[in-house]
Formats: structure tokens, C-alpha cells, sequence
């Protein structure tokens, strides 16, 4: 039976849902661990299921019943879960949307970084301590919801140690960023890559992402992260290994 983490046993079935596993194995604990008691509605165990539906998309590690999950996520308004279909089968009803690749670089291995538009690289300035307010502003300037949740997480993590931002930036404008924002259990969970569009396609996020992995993997982590089928080639030609893959399911 699904139930929200209440109970040392219920924190310990989601703890034991997501040892090892791939992106997940870092986020989620991570999330329960500094947001289990501001968010106490977010986090579900079963006895071999860990559950995070602290948005319109849940994250699934382990196992539950089908008709099960269905039905929960429906009660929940989730609109999309993210499991591994290897582990766990789809709630009953639900179709199918993408598969999301896990890439990641083995702790100590160092990759060589891609080349970028030379003239450009020298005129930006890399920041590794970027204000939180300005890297959200940046990430989502028409989503004031999404910007202000991401703005709360990252100080609170950041001022733990367990989340890194990286920025270029040029006149004290960020135009380009990449970040951990889950450092736990050996690694080191990187997500919103995202360079402005005008200098897109010149090589600096690229140069930044492979950076910011190999200044990890020096310290020990292991960097992985999650990316959507479009953006697979990316990573492979920037040396990343293809370690295993997440299905996104929607509701019908």
C-alpha cells in the first residue's frame, strides 16, 4: 500500500527503494532528507516503492502494483511519471511519452574539453558562486512559480554543500549555466544546462558542462544526469557514457 512517510520504517522503505539507482539515487533521498518536514505531502513509500509527486510529474524508484500507482497519481493530479520500466511496470492506462537517457562519467576520469568559439570563451567570465536569485531569474523568466521553488531549493541545498552552480557571464549577465543540484550517495545530479539563445551552437555550454563533470569527478563524485532523446548525440559527442535509461509515462 502506498502511504505518505510518516514513520522511521516508511523513510527507510524510501531510502531502500532508491539505494544505487541511477540520478535518482541522489535526488530523492536528498529531497526527503531536507524537505520531508516542509513538504510532508510530497514523499510516498510503499514497501518497495519511494515516491516524490511534488509537482504535475512524480518520480517512481523501485516497485508498486499497476492499477495501484494509477489509480494514486490520479488522486494525486499528477499528470506524468518518470520510473524505470525494467523495475517497475506503468500505471494501468497510462501511454507511454519518451525515454530519458542516463549519461554519466566514472569518478576520477577526466574528459577533454570540447572545443568552443575561442573569441567568445575569452569574453565570458565564469562564476562558481552565482547569486541564487539571478541563476533563477535566468532559468525561468516567465515562470514565477517554477523560478521562486527553484530559487527556495537551491539556497537550501547550496548552503549545505549538496548542490553547485556554475555561470558565464558577460557585463554581470548570466548567458549560460549548468549545475549539481544533488550531491549525495556518490553523486552528483546535473541538470538545467542552459546557455542563452543567441549564442547557441558555439560551443561555451558544452566547454561549461564538461568543466563542471570533470571538476566533480576530480572530488570523487560520479556526475550523472538525465537528458531527452534530441539531446542523446549531445552528450555522446561530448564523451559521456550512456549508463541507462528512465521511461517518462502521461496520463491518457
Amino acid at each position: 500500500m502506498i502511504a505518505q512517510v510518516k514513520t522511521p520504517r516508511q523513510r527507510q522503505r524510501f531510502f531502500n527503494a532508491c539505494r544505487e539507482k541511477l540520478c535518482l539515487g541522489a535526488t530523492m533521498p536528498l529531497a526527503l532528507s531536507l524537505f520531508g518536514k516542509s513538504q510532508p505531502g510530497r514523499f510516498f513509500a510503499g514497501p518497495t516503492l519511494a515516491l516524490d509527486v511534488g509537482g504535475s510529474t512524480a518520480w517512481l524508484a523501485g516497485h508498486a502494483n499497476p492499477d495501484e500507482l494509477a489509480g494514486f497519481l490520479n488522486f494525486c493530479g499528477c499528470e506524468a511519471v518518470v520510473l524505470d520500466e525494467a523495475e517497475c511496470p506503468p500505471p494501468t492506462g497510462w501511454k507511454r511519452a519518451k525515454t530519458l537517457s542516463a549519461f554519466g562519467l566514472p569518478p576520477g576520469r577526466q574528459l577533454p574539453l570540447p572545443e568552443a568559439d575561442a573569441a567568445l570563451w575569452q569574453s565570458l567570465e565564469k562564476n562558481t558562486e552565482p547569486a541564487a536569485g539571478k541563476t533563477a531569474e535566468m532559468l525561468f523568466p516567465d515562470r514565477p512559480g517554477k523560478r521562486d521553488d527553484f530559487y527556495s531549493e537551491l539556497c537550501s541545498k547550496r548552503s549545505r554543500g549538496l548542490a553547485r552552480v556554475w555561470t558565464l557571464e558577460r557585463e554581470g549577465e548570466i548567458v549560460c549555466t549548468v549545475g549539481a543540484y544533488a550531491l549525495a550517495d556518490g553523486q552528483a545530479y546535473m541538470a538545467c544546462g542552459e546557455t542563452a539563445e543567441a549564442l547557441r551552437g558555439r560551443g561555451v555550454g558544452g566547454r561549461l558542462i564538461v568543466g563542471m563533470a570533470n571538476a566533480l569527478s576530480a572530488e570523487g563524485w560520479m556526475p550523472v544526469f538525465l537528458c531527452s532523446p534530441e539531446r542523446v548525440h549531445f552528450y555522446i559527442r561530448l564523451g559521456f557514457e550512456r549508463l541507462g535509461e528512465y521511461a517518462r509515462y502521461e496520463r491518457k
